[in-house]
């Protein structure tokens, strides 16, 4: 951003839709609005307040599009108890790797390496090996697979899902579970840096615009929703899932090329 000031409209519209697509679709959101903000030099006093208004339109697109799965599963203890199951595992891991995944927001390095992994665990999904446990610790490795995906550049989505259908998970269980997991995920993580900023002080949207805001969730939420149709297209109905890691394996590359000539 011109001058580091202000957010502009175009801006945060431009973040907007790259937080609804990659929110989403395998590719790592953290990771792409990392790369994007160094990218474009957009530089504002409180980052985070801006990347916790744009979870709102990614959990609003996730409650539009899969409304009917969600009641569904609110109304099944034992969907309930898998959903628990898997967010609690995913705490502890998340908050260990907090820190790292602050700085590897912050290099090119970092996110190449990042990349480079989650296009590892996709394409290891993409494979016909399926590993059989118990239903407890099916629903706990996919915990632990969401909360590596804090690292920018890992995936949630593509974590959860790899994770599910090498645990034995058919494809469409496999999405529905990753997206409706997805929200006490993402509610919980923006609530939690929520919190951190009010009780540092830090003030919220002074260098970003409610103009800005009102933008980059819209955006989100239509990207998301887009987002979310064109994933369940290519895991349900086409398995193709493996796309997504040779994707994410050229970002690594782009990354570390930025990196050498930046």
């Amino acid at each position: 951003m011109a001058g580091g000031i202000r957010m502009t409209i175009i801006e945060a519209f431009i973040l907007g839709v790259v937080q609804g697509l990659t929110e989403f679709l395998p590719v790592s959101s953290s990771g792409h609005l990392a790369f994007f903000k160094i990218a474009m030099g957009i530089k504002v006093e409180n980052p985070l307040a801006f990347d916790i208004a744009l979870h709102i339109g990614t959990i609003l697109a996730v409650i539009a599009f899969m409304f009917r799965e969600i009641l569904a599963r609110l109304r099944s203890k034992d969907e309930i108890y898998k959903l628990a199951i898997a967010f609690l595992a995913t705490v502890p891991i998340a908050l260990v790797l907090e820190n790292f995944a602050r700085k590897a927001e912050e290099s090119l390095v970092i996110l190449s390496i990042s990349f480079f992994v989650g296009s590892i665990i996709i394409l290891l999904s993409s494979f016909s090996f399926k590993i059989n446990l118990r239903k407890f610790l099916v629903f706990v490795l996919i915990g632990v697979a969401q909360g590596v995906a804090a690292v920018p550049g890992i995936s949630r989505s593509g974590s959860t899902i790899s994770a599910s259908l090498i645990l034995g998970l058919t494809p469409q269980e496999a999405f529905n579970f990753s997206f409706i997991l997805s929200l006490p995920t993402i509610i919980s993580a923006a609530g939690y840096e929520f919190l951190k900023m009010l009780f540092e002080g830090n003030r919220f949207f002074e260098d970003i615009g409610i103009s800005s805001i009102i933008v980059g969730v819209a955006s989100a939420f239509v990207s998301g929703l887009i987002a979310l149709f064109i994933l369940r297209k290519i895991v349900v109905q086409k398995r193709k899932f493996w796309i997504f890691g040779l994707y994410k394996l050229l970002m690594s590359f782009v990354s570390l090329i930025f990196y050498l000539i930046g």
